[in-house]
């Protein structure tokens, strides 16, 4: 790829297609080592804690959770600020989502203003997945059928997301890639590079997770940085005005009810009213840090899991995170006051430290005990590793040093793979010339393990696993020493849910009516995944905060 012209290619060999994938695996397993009573509002404007409580769905925890995880919104009134800042439309949150926004607020013809209560913009994740753009025909890319893609999006969710949303980026994340090249990837140079599946996985059909070519990746590292730092120098320079160190505190609406901005406090400790004519846009994330809200929308065993071994902050990359607070779930809850509905079933999304993840070798538990179908998907396996006994963070790969044989669930060749993830170095490991002698150095009793290993290794003979069911290909006998044990840790990195909203990225009321002047993207946004984070995309997740992010703002700039 020529950068210096904005050229793109498309990657096509197993080798060229992960090169750039590699290095961001990489760098993403090295972070993971370091791993009210409202007072009163003017005659114009009301606090939007005034309006109609939410509809919340059933406690899975305490009665105390329950009652107390909205809180109240904060004391603030618009006329007794320290000053005033006039838009048109507002963005809280600067990460993709709110970055997207700001430009189609801009692109809605809007004057913009963003405020951001870090000091820096972050936007996490990888890759951004568009669906059948002219840049991804162009680079070769395969075309896909929009209903079939479709369908499988929401079989993949157990039909719990929201059709309509769904089908906006089937329908609309396409173009906007195109138009994003036009305006800020190539006047920018920013890297742009199709990812082609084509010799990456030898027969999809039977693959772990069934994916499709439709991500985008715009680093050569990971966590989007270059990404980060280009697209918000092309917003300044198309006027978007952003306040950082700026924490938005509670909503404000009129008195016909419309929300017309929001109150927030900057490090100053000023109190700044941002009054928004034609709409406030909310990009406030996940809310993985806040225990009530945690226990409130997930099982007591992954809550206890998930904030244990929360990740968040290391996955906003290298830039400072400020606010030590952020990801508390503040943006939900500030919604909520204003008579949203948050999402009954809540999603998330997690990462495993490498070892050999893509190479479905046996997985024991802390006590040396075999527990699931080592092919299962990264998101599952996480919920399943909260789940066993004291919901800790790792299990263990049990391998024979010498052996080669084991195919990878992505295609890789094991010999490059430990090169590429730096295998060696990359994770606590173990090696014995027994089976008992290396559970001792696991910490395990060597009965269980030696017995657990002899059992896979009856169901590999055999050919055939009637314990957990995994694919014959994939049974591969302990039964050739040295054999060696690695660590594979899992991490909670965010909530990928939110409040409903309509297909114009308006947020509902409890009786699914619009509440004028509000709009969501990204992480606020609820009904987009289901129970969890599977996903036919590479970047399924940056592709709906991107879409929707947009959609957003352009819609608070034009439809008001």
């Amino acid at each position: 790829m020529d950068m210096s012209k904005g050229t793109v290619k498309a990657v096509k060999s197993s080798t060229a297609a992960m090169e750039g994938w590699y290095k961001m695996e990489l760098s993403r397993r090295n972070f993971l080592k370091g791993a009210g009573v409202l007072g009163a509002a003017s005659a114009a404007a009301a606090l939007a804690g005034c309006g109609n409580q939410p509809k919340q769905a059933a406690s899975t925890g305490s009665a105390d959770i329950q009652d107390d995880w909205l809180g109240s919104a904060p004391d603030y009134s618009p006329d007794s600020v320290d000053r005033t800042v006039e838009c048109e439309v507002l963005v809280v949150g600067s990460a993709l989502a709110g970055s997207m926004a700001a430009y189609g607020a801009i692109k809605g013809g809007s004057k913009v203003q963003v405020i951001e209560r870090n000091c820096c913009p972050h936007i996490g994740g990888m890759t951004i997945s568009f669906f059948n753009s002219k840049l991804q025909k162009e680079a070769g890319l395969p075309i896909y059928d929009p209903v079939t893609v479709a369908n499988k999006m929401f079989n993949l969710t157990q039909y719990r997301s929201d059709f309509a949303l769904n089908a906006l980026w089937i329908n609309k994340s396409g173009e906007l890639l195109d138009q994003l090249n036009e305006e800020f990837i190539k006047p920018y140079q920013q890297t742009c590079v199709p990812v082609s599946l084509e010799g990456i996985f030898p027969d999809p059909d039977k693959e772990v997770g069934e994916y499709i070519s439709t991500g985008v990746a715009f680093d050569t590292t990971d966590i989007l940085t270059e990404f980060t730092a280009k697209f918000h120098k092309f917003l300044e320079g198309i006027g978007v005005v952003t306040d950082y160190d700026t924490k938005a505190e509670v909503l404000v609406k009129d008195d016909s009810g419309r929300v017309s901005g929001v109150i927030a406090t900057n490090k100053d400790g000023e109190t700044v009213y941002y009054h928004a004519s034609k709409g406030v846009v909310m990009c406030t994330g996940s809310f993985g840090k806040n225990e009530k809200m945690m226990r409130k929308f997930y099982t007591s065993h992954f809550a206890d899991w998930a904030l244990e071994n929360n990740a968040y902050e290391a996955y906003m990359g290298d830039s400072p995170v400020t606010d030590s607070a952020m990801d508390d779930g503040l943006g939900h809850r500030m919604l909520c006051w204003a008579g949203a509905e948050m999402e009954e079933i809540c999603s998330y999304a997690s990462w495993q430290t490498t070892a050999w993840r893509s190479f479905p070798y046996l997985l024991v538990d802390i006590n040396g005990n075999r527990f699931m179908n080592e092919c299962t998907s990264l998101l599952t396996s996480a919920h399943i590793i909260a789940d066993l006994p004291g919901h800790g963070n790792y299990v263990w790969q049990i391998i024979p040093s010498n052996d080669f044989e084991m195919p990878s669930a992505f295609g890789y060749k094991k010999e490059d793979a430990a090169v590429m993830f730096d295998i060696e170095n990359s994770c606590e490991q173990y090696e014995a010339d027994s089976i008992a002698e290396l559970a001792k150095m696991i910490g395990c009793d060597p009965d269980t393990l030696v017995a657990t290993v002899d059992r896979y290794n009856e169901l590999c003979n055999n050919g055939y696993d009637e314990d957990y069911m995994k694919d014959v290909r994939y049974l591969d006998a302990i039964d050739d020493g040295p054999y060696k044990a690695y660590k594979m840790q899992y991490f909670f990195y965010c909530t990928l849910s939110g409040v409903r909203c309509s297909n114009k990225l308006e947020v509902l009321d409890g009786d699914r009516n619009p509440i004028p002047g509000l709009y969501a993207g990204g992480n606020t946004v609820g009904y987009r995944f289901g129970s969890s984070y599977e996903s036919l995309l590479h970047g399924g997740s940056n592709a709906l905060a991107t879409l929707h992010g947009y959609l957003a703002g352009f819609n608070a700039a034009t439809e008001n």
